[in-house]
């Protein structure tokens, strides 16, 4: 599967593309340096297959790339932080 990852700011979240289609999103609102991940979602017919691991990885590797950081609400990228503490440090301190 060949995923390309985007950040879509004119509607504050990234998105997983495979091809045409949109396989999911996190959901994000931003201020400042600071983006709060709100919710991701995988398009069911996706699901199992590593998307929104995909999808959180390539999202904060673009945070860490424009020295941005991230407030993770969304219990996934949550998660997924936790699994991969190696992304620590774009969580916003506090």
């Amino acid at each position: 599967m060949d995923l390309e990852i985007v950040d879509v700011p004119e509607q504050h979240r990234y998105e997983a593309r495979l091809g045409a289609a949109v396989a999911g999103f996190i959901d994000y609102r931003a201020a400042g340096a600071e983006r709060t991940f709100r919710h991701t979602q995988v398009v069911p017919e996706f699901e199992g297959r590593g998307v929104g691991g995909a999808l959180a990885r390539a999202a904060l590797d673009d945070l860490r790339a424009r020295s941005l950081t991230v407030r993770p609400l969304c219990p996934f990228v949550a998660g997924w932080i936790q699994r991969h503490p190696e992304y620590l440090d774009v969580v916003t301190p506090g």
